[in-house]
């Protein structure tokens, strides 16, 4: 998801546009389907992500998940300088989102899909672990396949099915945020911080955890690989130079 439109103002505008999005429509199904629906709700941020990254990818990656811009900069592959800026249009477009919500439902209805941790059935640990994993598994996937492959186009699908397996995996537990947009926007607009720093410590470890691996791995691999090749390449070349004219 690497933006090939100059302009920081039009990229942070799609960031916002984006983020709002998805937190007015994944959150949004959230509340008016109440609880027990599951699928229809992830497939609503699923579907949304793919989507905006089909509409913005190309001028601003369409990160739409504070997570996803860290693990990029963790991973080597997007500006540090850019990073605050992203947060800070991803945030506001969440909240935004968040007291949209609360103005068109009239209220608070259904905490607006705010996502909390079941203590009933799992613990803060539990609960760090799934969200943990998630946004690791999240930005893996945009690693390998919109910044790896430069841009597949199965990325945008790839993408938002990924966030659709977490929410219809552990959504139950967690609500499968893997975002912290989507954590913070709802949470704000409803005024529900029950555990929310489990879930930004949780999506900022599995961030960086992917962006690291692929950075110290799988990106030097890739690399030791092609030298390889090139060198295989050059010797068999160096023969064919040395070798005598029939």
């Amino acid at each position: 998801m690497q933006p090939k439109v100059s302009g920081p103002t039009r990229a942070l505008t799609a960031e916002f546009i984006g983020t709002f999005s998805l937190i007015f429509i994944g959150a949004g199904a959230a509340t008016a389907l109440g609880a027990n629906h599951d699928p229809a709700v992830a497939f609503a941020h699923g579907l949304t992500i793919m989507v905006f990254i089909a509409a913005f990818g190309d001028i601003s990656g369409c990160h739409i998940n504070p997570a996803v811009t860290i693990g990029l900069a963790a991973a080597g592959e997007f500006p540090a300088r850019r990073v605050v800026s992203y947060i800070l249009v991803q945030l506001a477009g969440a909240i935004a989102a968040g007291f949209c919500l609360l103005y068109v439902f009239g209220g608070p209805v259904s905490n607006l899909g705010a996502t909390v941790i079941d203590t009933h059935r799992i613990t803060y640990a539990g609960g760090f672990a799934f969200e943990a994993l998630g946004t690791f598994f999240l930005v893996n996937t945009v690693l390998h396949t919109a910044v790896r492959r430069n841009t597949s186009r199965l990325a945008p699908v790839a993408i938002g099915m990924t966030v659709t397996i977490c929410i219809l995996g552990f959504g139950v537990l967690t609500g499968g945020s893997v975002n912290p947009a989507r954590t913070i926007g709802p949470a704000v607009a409803a005024g529900i911080y029950d555990g929310i720093f489990v879930y930004l410590a949780a999506q900022l470890v599995g961030a960086i955890c992917a962006g690291m691996l692929y950075r110290s791995f799988w990106i030097r691999d890739a690399h030791t690989s092609q030298m390889g090749l090139r060198g295989e390449a050059d010797h068999h070349r160096g023969l064919s130079d040395r070798a005598p004219a029939e």
